[in-house]
């Protein structure tokens, strides 16, 4: 019995060396926009707020040993900025996952017909990329509730942290790893197998998981296989993308430190930096932050569409009607 996980690795290479070479500037920049999203490879800041605190010595009240009420100082304006901020992430969070549910069919497409776009792509594919996006939510707060619920009902009883109770959560976090795990190997096959299943058949996310789940079932040792192998390379990939990316970013920032230096001394010699020439250095600095970006994003392509035409094949050999790349699959001589 041939074993998909394994002969498909040689032609998942040869359909990535096809796409990606000669390099085509245009291509490779679009597949790291989409690498950008759907490769899994981001800060805020606060503002003043120093006025609350800003006493003069005179009007500090001598130290009587007690803390002033609470009432006096500003923690419902504290909670409400962190409040705030929370909220803002989380949409900001939620904007960038229905952004990648809609990449990941734009990348399947890319990669089946060898002309990878993002904008047609991206309106035809809207709506099973907001189903894709939907199906990934519902998942993630069931996966919430099922950890938060039972911490929750133990603060809210008053359960103190004792050798005993330590001992009983023992097996809770040994479940919530199992979850995790079990959660992550869902959602990889989703990514995988239920996402082009939609698209070569427009189904929905449940109707596609209904349709490739019991070729999953059947051939179970080949998924089993297919899911060590897929997690084993995706650890030393991001290994050697993660060196490959610090080695890349030293060379990139020779001419920013170049340029910087001889502003920064420049700027010094005439009298110190000022704020215009800190507002340069600054800009220096975030244009040398995205030139380190778009590095990372373009040492991801290889490596994120090797996984996905690995994915592709492996489904055709599950089934030939799901079989997305038969054209690459022709090029192997298969």
């Amino acid at each position: 019995m041939p074993w998909y996980a394994l002969s498909t690795l040689d032609d998942a290479r040869r359909a990535t060396t096809s796409l990606l070479l000669p390099v085509n500037r245009g291509r490779w920049l679009r597949l790291a926009l989409i690498a950008f999203f759907v490769g899994g490879l981001g800060g805020g800041g606060g503002g003043g707020g120093q006025g609350a605190f800003n006493y003069s010595t005179d009007e500090v009240p001598p130290w009587t040993g007690e803390f002033p009420p609470v009432d006096t100082l500003p923690i419902r304006s504290i909670l409400a900025a962190v409040a705030a901020l929370v909220v803002v992430l989380a949409l900001l969070a939620l904007v960038f996952l229905a952004i990648s549910s809609v990449m990941e069919f734009v990348f399947v497409d890319g990669v089946r017909t060898r002309d990878v776009r993002i904008r047609a792509p991206f309106r035809q594919h809207f709506r099973p990329g907001l189903r894709l996006f939907g199906f990934r939510v519902i998942l993630g707060v069931l996966v919430f509730a099922l950890v938060a619920i039972p911490i929750g009902v133990a603060i809210f009883a008053g359960v103190t942290l004792s050798p005993a109770f330590l001992l009983l959560l023992l097996p809770i976090v040994f479940f919530v790893g199992l979850l995790a795990l079990a959660v992550g190997v869902v959602l990889q096959l989703t990514t995988d197998f239920v996402v082009p299943t939609m698209l070569v058949e427009d189904r929905t996310v449940l109707d596609a998981w209904r349709r490739v789940f019991p070729l999953l079932r059947v051939e179970w040792e080949q998924t089993a296989l297919y899911v060590l192998v897929r997690y084993a390379l995706a650890i030393g990939a991001a290994i050697a993308v993660g060196l490959v990316v610090v080695l890349l970013a030293l060379v990139v920032a020779l001419p920013f430190a170049i340029v910087g230096g001889i502003l920064y001394f420049a700027l010094v010699s005439t009298g110190g930096p000022g704020t215009v020439g800190l507002v340069v250095l600054g800009l220096l600095a975030a244009l040398y932050g995205l030139a380190v970006i778009l590095v990372s994003l373009l040492v991801q392509v290889p490596v994120v569409t090797y996984f996905r035409y690995y994915a592709l094949f492996v489904l055709g050999e599950f089934d030939v009607t799901l079989d997305v790349v038969p054209s690459f699959r022709s090029e192997t001589g298969e």
